[in-house]
């Protein structure tokens, strides 16, 4: 059977002068390929759900209502465990197979409000529950949902990131989603980050099912699971910058951890590279290792390696018109993205006029890129900052509007 992940590269530009480049783009993709099969790995789900106090009324309803369609959604061959959380966490029910959906979803409709949140508790049970209902092939994943900031039991967020990253290594996965304009977001997408999951921003409580929805959609077409990219340049190239996922360094090169990948779904990393003099001629500049467990073949562990060379020259025609437009692309959406971070400090700072001059710049050159390579993603991303710009008043909400769309540009998410 066929590999359940096609990988790709490509430069943003074709030829590079032999006397050596400040500043080259490497584009790294991964996409995910079932093929022609049709069953699914199965599912192993823990819902951690927040039912504190300021979660009364639409935003509790609407959560439940998302819970109930992911146990609609599961078969009895799945395990799914489901904890509430105030200042207390309630076990809503243990890990179990699917089999009595009626009496779950009556279970998930009797939560009730309570008080604070203790988001580290809901999150180490469901974690735990996780860790219960592990099994060959499992796709392993906590759904954590919050409208609030951490106020009980673990609060610091590096903290609850280094659990998250501590089970990623394990093979489970956690998703976070914040409701509303009240939730901390930097910890929410580090949680989600360093979890392998996916971080969702939802504006309105309506919108709740529809996200749960989504990320159901993929977790059901997993093809891969824990996908570990390692990079290792030559000694005539360096890495300066990863944008999209966070790397560390052991001593076979830089590593990063990219969760599970779904069929269809594309995982993107860019690279920031500077090359040292070279001779005329291609030549090898990074080696590349993706390991994976192929969930298609019954959690086989795989490995792929390659090299990734780059052309030389002197030839300054060949160097000007050699640009590659899919992954310059890819640079202006980066650099949207590393705009919107700097404007977010700015504003944290106080310092408004500063936030709006990098959005109002970053729209501007979006625009123009846009109109020159008649490219109407990028159109709409500036677009988006335009809006953003319209009566602009810095608050929660729009901070955390600005930060969905970092994440988003950085990660390629639609």
């Amino acid at each position: 059977m066929s590999s359940p992940i096609q990988m790709t590269h490509a430069w943003n530009n074709e030829y590079w002068p032999m006397g050596g480049a400040e500043k080259a783009f490497l584009l790294l993709e991964l996409k995910g390929n079932a093929g022609s099969r049709s069953d699914r790995a199965p599912m192993n789900i823990s819902l951690v759900m927040d039912r504190s106090g300021s979660m009364s009324g639409a935003p509790l309803a609407y959560s439940k209502k998302a819970c109930q369609f992911v146990t609609d959604q599961m078969s009895q061959e799945d395990q799914l465990s489901m904890v509430a959380f105030d200042n207390e966490v309630t076990t809503v029910f243990a890990p179990q197979s699917v089999t009595h959906k009626d009496v779950m979803k009556q279970k998930i409709e009797n939560i009730q409000d309570g008080g604070s949140t203790n988001l580290s508790g809901g999150m180490l049970q469901g974690i735990q529950y996780v860790v219960q209902g592990r099994g060959d092939g499992t796709v392993n994943r906590v759904l954590l949902l919050s409208d609030g900031h951490a106020n009980e039991g673990i609060t610091d967020r590096s903290k609850l990131q280094s659990i998250a990253k501590e089970f990623h290594s394990l093979g489970i996965g956690v998703t976070t989603m914040g409701v509303g304009d009240g939730f901390d977001e930097e910890l929410m997408e580090g949680i989600a980050d360093h979890g392998g999951g996916n971080f969702y921003f939802i504006e309105k409580p309506e919108d709740i099912p529809s996200i749960f929805s989504k990320e159901l959609d993929g977790l059901l077409s997993v093809v891969a699971q824990n996908v570990q990219l390692t990079i290792q340049p030559t000694e005539t190239t360096r890495i300066t910058r990863i944008y999209g996922y966070k790397a560390e360094d052991d001593n076979n090169g830089l590593k990063l951890s990219m969760g599970d990948i779904f069929d269809q779904e594309v995982k993107s990393i860019l690279l920031e590279i500077s090359f040292f003099p070279h001779a005329l001629g291609k030549h090898e500049v990074l080696n590349i290792q993706w390991d994976y467990v192929d969930v298609t073949e019954g959690a086989k562990l795989c490995t792929i390696q390659y090299k990734i060379e780059a052309n030389f020259t002197n030839d300054l025609n060949l160097i000007m018109n050699s640009s590659n437009p899919r992954v310059e692309k890819q640079v202006k959406i980066t650099e949207s993205a590393m705009a919107i971070e700097h404007a977010i400090i700015a504003f944290d700072q106080g310092d408004e006029e500063m936030g709006k001059m990098l959005l109002q710049q970053q729209a501007d050159e979006m625009l123009v890129a846009a109109v020159k390579s008649e490219d109407a993603e990028l159109r709409e991303e500036a677009q988006l900052l335009y809006s953003q710009l319209e009566n602009f008043a810095f608050s929660s909400k729009t901070r955390k509007t600005l930060h969905e769309q970092k994440y988003r540009q950085m990660r390629r998410k639609k």
